[in-house]
């Protein structure tokens, strides 16, 4: 793996998220997602030491691969992000999850909003169940495919993130992954990943979409979806190592 273009890929990442911390999360605050709810306070609650060694370790971690050794030196040189393992969910008050739409209407209004937005629905690469759906962007530079998932497991109800998004003269500098192997922010580009560092034990999706919070989350949906595009941009305007 070349460590230079690692670490100017993570730079553009902690920009990034340097600037929606610096916005006060006004982007993560609309997510429908109880695992990034307590993200904001979190952060707040942070010395201005540890917000930059947050930020140096979610950058670090989500240009390395995953494994228990790349575990092990991330608690060892960034002892702050073991904070995002203790993180409880938050829920909405009230009944939130009697007010959670029907799958099929879900599928329907994000199929729908992705299309007005300039997504154009692809075919699937391998065959699989209707809960999956690829998505790319007519007359786009971006290489990737968004895809969305809407079975990603009870309580969840939508996985989303783009993938085979970075430049292949960039992608060969990374070690090559199997089929279990990732690399957070190579693999399923999306905020979930990268601020929560992949800290849970189950998949970081969004669990509390409700009929009254239906238009904001499509909304969000839309402006994650075009942040994340622009920073893919950004990397792939990265120049690649020298041989």
């Amino acid at each position: 793996m070349s460590e230079d273009l690692r670490t100017r890929v993570a730079a553009e990442i902690r920009r990034d998220l340097a600037e929606q911390a610096a916005a006060g999360f006004s982007l993560l605050r609309r997510f429908p997602d109880s695992e990034t709810a307590g993200v904001p306070a979190f952060f707040a609650g942070l010395s201005a030491a540890e917000r930059e060694s947050l930020l140096d370790g979610l950058a670090w971690n989500a240009t390395r691969e995953s494994n228990p050794q790349q575990h092990e030196e991330r608690s060892r040189t960034f002892p702050v992000l073991r904070g995002l393992r203790y993180l409880k969910p938050q829920y909405p008050s009230g009944d939130w999850f009697g007010g959670r739409p029907k799958k099929a209407k879900l599928k329907r209004t994000v199929a729908d909003k992705l299309l007005a937005a300039g997504f154009v629905r692809r075919k699937r690469e391998t065959p699989g169940g209707s809960d999956w759906m690829e998505f790319g962007r007519l007359g786009s530079a971006h290489p990737g495919r968004l895809v969305l998932f809407f079975d990603p497991g009870f309580p969840h109800q939508l996985d989303y993130g783009f993938r085979d998004w970075l430049r292949p003269d960039l992608r060969v500098h990374f070690p090559p992954l199997g089929p279990r192997d990732r690399i957070p922010a190579l693999s399923n580009l999306n905020y979930e990943t990268l601020w929560r560092c992949e800290a849970s034990s189950n998949p970081i999706c969004w669990d509390v979409i409700t009929e009254a919070n239906l238009e904001e989350t499509l909304d969000a949906l839309i402006e994650s979806l075009a942040r994340l595009a622009a920073l893919a941009a950004r990397i792939n305007a990265l120049d690649a190592p020298l041989p």
